[in-house]
């Protein structure tokens, strides 16, 4: 029989449970939300640490004159492919691609229970995680989270409770005095979860924006994230610690990394310019430690064009795996750039993937910013 009834549903809607269970608990409160004990799951086994967030941040690059032409980074140039909706030409074979990279276009839309899509790049990213997984592949699965939507386990109905003003009794493992609050990538991790308990009850399905999600653990008394739980080796635990740097250095709606994620249509190129035009973004900067000038990376295609590297998040910086250090930068400086160096052919966008071109022409919300600044 389905899990789920099939509806249409806003990204926070709350999707009921026709043949889904888990263990009837009391709730207790915790902040916005009361919480339901998943005592039959498993402990968290695979964590990361908050050092491997070290160095990224704001202060993390050295300083960089604008007013000079953007040098490469050490590590050699990607080329991107001279078409918007096409891969970078000096990528690697996307099969031949390991985490914390990924594919440059973005997958195909998926659902493992109809009617409900997955989160199909961090389902993926999950996928490659084994036990003893390097902090590496797992900041490439932080960063392939922060995008898109989650599933919550909720026990009850959800829309009942939302409908009644009720704090969602949300699932949660407890591990000694520690708790973490589950998400999952698709409504067929969910099943995999409720079939581990031993007293079945109705529980709910709610989809909700992946910033949202991070929130409710940052501002409850939760120890962390666990995704996807019932899927070892496959699943992941973020300290509440580390989602909190992940939301304070990133856009709160994710709006580029939402749209690179999506698939292309012909506005996808426009639709990022709007909002390079008013978002922070980041650059990749060589620090000079290996004897080279410090700089800015590009991209450079076959025929010499030279495209500015901007990423959505410090973690897209840190997937490169170049060694570089993750710079923020605001739209007037992405403006003073692209209006300082007409030889500048445009800039690609988060190019660990899934990445876009966006050619100069299509840039002008910011360009026009540029304008602004000289007069």
């Amino acid at each position: 029989m389905a899990l789920f009834s099939r509806r249409k549903k806003s990204a926070d809607a709350a999707v009921p449970a026709s043949d889904i269970s888990s263990e009837n608990v009391e709730s207790e409160s915790t902040g916005a939300e009361s919480v339901a004990p998943v005592e039959a799951a498993p402990a968290p086994t695979i964590g990361i640490s908050v050092q491997a967030f070290r160095g990224v941040g704001a202060e993390a690059g050295p300083e960089v004159s604008l007013d000079e032409p953007a040098a490469p980074a050490p590590a050699a140039p990607v080329a991107p492919a001279p078409t918007q909706s096409a891969p970078p030409a000096a990528l690697p074979d996307p099969q031949e691609r390991r985490l914390p990279l990924a594919p440059a276009l973005p997958p195909e839309q998926t659902e493992t229970v109809a009617g409900m899509k997955d989160n199909v790049l961090l389902r993926d990213a999950l996928k490659e995680i084994e036990q003893g997984a390097s902090n590496d592949q797992l900041l490439g699965v932080m960063r392939q989270a922060l995008q898109g939507h989650l599933y919550i386990r909720v026990n009850g109905d959800a829309r009942a409770q939302i409908s009644e003003g009720k704090p969602l009794s949300v699932a949660v493992v407890r591990d000694g005095d520690r708790q973490f609050m589950l998400a999952f990538s698709s409504a067929g991790a969910v099943r995999d979860s409720v079939q581990l308990e031993a007293d079945p009850a109705a529980t709910t399905a709610v989809a909700q924006p992946v910033t949202s999600v991070l929130q409710q653990v940052v501002a409850g008394d939760f120890a962390g994230l666990i995704v996807d739980n019932a899927s070892a080796p496959h699943r992941v635990v973020f300290p509440t610690e580390l989602l909190q740097k992940a939301l304070e250095q990133g856009d709160p709606e994710m709006t580029v990394k939402t749209i690179l994620a999506a698939p292309r249509e012909q506005d996808s190129a426009a639709r990022v310019a709007e909002a390079l035009a008013s978002t922070r973004m980041w650059v990749a900067v060589n620090d000079g430690s290996n004897g080279t000038p410090v700089g800015i990376a590009e991209a450079q295609t076959p025929d010499g064009k030279r495209f500015l590297q901007l990423f959505s998040h410090p973690l897209e910086v840190i997937a490169m795996g170049r060694g570089d250090r993750p710079l923020p930068f605001e739209p007037t400086q992405l403006a003073k750039v692209l209006t300082g160096h007409a030889e500048m052919a445009g800039v690609i966008v988060d190019p660990a993937g899934p990445t876009l071109l966006v050619e100069r022409d299509a840039l002008a919300p910011v360009l026009v910013l540029g304008v602004d600044i000289e007069s």
